[in-house]
C-alpha cells in the first residue's frame, strides 16, 4: 500500500513537472504570417509610446481564432521600474473597427517572453487575411543620460530598443518610424542607409522576410528639455450629495520630478535668470488642468496651506485650472498638493428607473481620471462616496485594470455610514483620462430625510433636556 502512493506520488510530481515545461517553453504555433507591418515610436513625451499596424494572414490549414501578441518579460507586471500598459487592439476586415478582447498568456522564460492572448472578432479562414491594430505604452523606458546635470544643463533621454517589432510570427516586410521631440536625436544607432532622416523622424527599414522573434537592438540619444512628472500615489475622492445637489471632488497627489538630478546646489540667481531669458528647464514649473464644464469653487493647497499662485479660467466649455507650486521641483524633488472642486450633480447623475414608490435607481457618469498632461501615476485610488443610505448596484469603467473593494466611512453627522467605491489602479498615465466611471446604486426619499431627521431629533433632545434641567430645583433647602 505503501509503494502505491509513494508511485503514485512520483507520477504525480512527474506530470507536474511536463506541464511547467511545456508552459515555460510556450511557442505559438506559426500558423500566420505578417504583411507589411508600420511600427511607429513616439519619444515626443515622457514615456514611451508605440503602436503597429499590420495584416495577418492564415497560413494554416485551418481556421483560427486566436491572435498572440509578445512581450518583454522584463517590462511585464509591478516587480521592476519599467512597465508596459496595452492600451487598445483593435481588428479592422470590414467597417467598423472592433475592438478585441485580450488576456494574459503563458510566458517563455528562456526567451524572455511574455504572452498575450487576442481573441479574434471570428475565426479566420485559410488564405484570409484581417488588419491588427496594437497601441501601447511603456513607463520607465526612457533614461535620463547622464543621470546628474548642471542647473543651465541640457537633459538627454536615452532610449533602448529593437529596429524590429516584437513578433511571434514571421514577418514578410515592416518598418519602424521613430518621431523625436523638435530638436531631433543628437545620436543614434547607423548602418548604411539606415536609418532615413526626415526632419524629427528617423525610419529603420524596410526589413524582409524576418524570422519570428527577430530582434536587434537600437540606441537613440536625444534633448528632452521638459519635466518628467511621476505621481506616486494619486488619491481622488468623489462626494456624491443628493440634498444639496452636488458632486465635490478632491485630488491629492505625492509626486516627483524623475528627469535628471542636480549635480550642484540650486542657484536661485541662476533660476530667475534663466526665466527671464525664457530658457527651458526640466524642472516643475507648474501645471495646468483641464476641467470638466461646470467646475466651480477651485482651490489648490499644500502641506502648509493655501497657494495663491494659481489662476481659475472659468470658460464655459473648457474650463483651466493653472497652479503654479511654491517652488520649482528639479530632478529628484518631491512635491505634495491638494486640487479641489465642485460640480452641479446633475451633470453626472441620471435616473435610471424608479423600482419601488419613494425609491429611484441612479446612474453616476464621471472620468476615471483628470488632472495634469504629460504625467505617469504608480497608483491611482478613485474612491466614490455615496450619499447615506445608498446601496451599490454595479460599478463598471472603460478602463479594465483595476481592482475594486466596497467600504463603510462615517462622516460628519453619519449614523450607519457611507458607501465606498474604492478602485485601485497602477501604472497609469494622463491619456487615460478618456476612460471614464459608471456607478449604479439605489436610493429612497427617505434616506435623504435620514440625516435631517436625525439632526433635529438630536437638537430637539439637547432642548427637551434642558428645558427639564432647568424645572429641577438643586438649591439646598434650609
Amino acid at each position: 500500500m505503501a509503494s502505491l502512493i509513494y508511485r503514485t506520488l512520483q507520477l504525480y510530481l512527474l506530470l507536474l513537472l511536463v506541464v511547467r515545461l511545456a508552459v515555460a517553453s510556450f511557442v505559438p504555433s506559426p500558423a500566420f504570417q505578417i504583411q507589411n507591418l508600420l511600427r511607429t515610436v513616439d519619444l515626443t513625451k515622457s514615456y514611451l509610446r508605440e503602436s503597429a499596424s499590420f495584416i495577418i494572414e492564415n497560413i494554416s490549414e485551418e481556421s483560427q481564432d486566436e491572435y498572440y501578441l509578445a512581450m518583454p518579460l522584463d517590462i511585464v507586471g509591478n516587480s521592476t521600474d519599467k512597465h508596459v500598459v496595452i492600451m487598445d487592439v483593435k481588428e479592422k476586415r470590414v467597417d467598423p473597427v472592433v475592438n478585441l478582447a485580450v488576456e494574459a498568456g503563458p510566458a517563455n522564460e528562456d526567451l524572455g517572453i511574455q504572452f498575450y492572448k487576442v481573441q479574434l472578432s471570428k475565426p479566420l479562414a485559410t488564405g484570409e487575411v484581417s488588419t491588427i491594430q496594437i497601441a501601447t505604452l511603456s513607463i520607465g523606458a526612457l533614461e535620463p543620460q547622464p543621470k546628474l546635470i548642471k542647473q543651465p544643463e541640457a537633459q538627454n533621454l536615452l532610449w533602448t530598443g529593437s529596429k524590429q517589432a516584437l513578433i511571434p510570427y514571421k514577418v514578410a516586410r515592416q518598418r519602424t518610424k521613430i518621431k523625436l521631440p523638435d530638436r531631433g536625436a543628437n545620436a543614434y544607432s547607423k548602418a548604411k542607409d539606415d536609418p532615413q532622416v526626415d526632419g524629427t523622424t528617423l525610419t529603420y527599414g524596410p526589413y524582409l522576410d524576418a524570422e519570428p522573434f527577430a530582434a536587434e537592438t537600437i540606441q537613440i540619444r536625444y534633448e528632452y528639455h521638459f519635466p518628467i512628472v511621476e505621481v506616486t500615489k494619486l488619491e481622488r475622492e468623489l462626494w456624491v450629495s443628493h440634498y444639496g445637489g452636488n458632486l465635490a471632488t478632491e485630488e491629492r497627489y505625492w509626486m516627483t520630478n524623475s528627469a535628471a538630478k542636480l549635480s550642484e546646489t540650486f542657484s536661485r540667481l541662476r533660476w530667475q535668470a534663466s526665466g527671464m531669458a525664457g530658457e527651458r528647464s526640466t524642472a516643475i514649473k507648474g501645471f495646468s488642468v483641464h476641467l470638466r464644464p461646470g467646475a466651480r469653487d477651485v482651490y489648490f493647497t499644500d502641506e502648509i496651506g493655501n497657494v495663491s499662485t494659481s489662476n481659475f479660467r472659468a470658460d464655459i466649455r473648457d474650463p483651466v485650472l493653472d497652479f503654479r507650486p511654491r517652488f520649482p521641483i528639479f530632478g529628484g524633488w518631491n512635491y505634495s498638493f491638494t486640487l479641489g472642486w465642485n460640480h452641479d450633480l446633475g451633470r453626472s447623475l441620471k435616473v435610471l428607473s424608479a423600482e419601488e414608490p419613494g425609491s429611484n435607481t441612479y446612474i453616476l457618469r464621471v472620468p476615471f481620471l483628470e488632472g495634469p498632461e504629460n504625467t505617469v501615476y504608480d497608483v491611482a485610488e478613485v474612491s466614490i462616496i455615496l450619499p447615506e443610505g445608498a446601496n451599490v448596484v454595479d460599478v463598471f469603467s472603460t478602463y479594465k485594470d483595476y481592482s475594486k473593494e466596497e467600504l463603510l466611512l462615517k462622516s460628519h453627522l453619519d449614523t450607519i455610514g457611507r458607501t465606498v467605491v474604492k478602485l485601485t489602479a497602477k501604472n497609469v498615465v494622463d491619456e487615460h483620462r478618456r476612460n471614464d466611471l459608471y456607478v449604479t446604486y439605489t436610493y429612497s426619499s427617505a434616506s435623504s430625510l435620514h440625516k435631517p431627521i436625525i439632526v433635529s431629533a438630536a437638537i430637539a433632545a439637547v432642548f427637551f433636556a434642558w428645558i427639564i434641567l432647568g424645572r429641577i430645583d438643586v438649591s439646598i433647602s434650609k
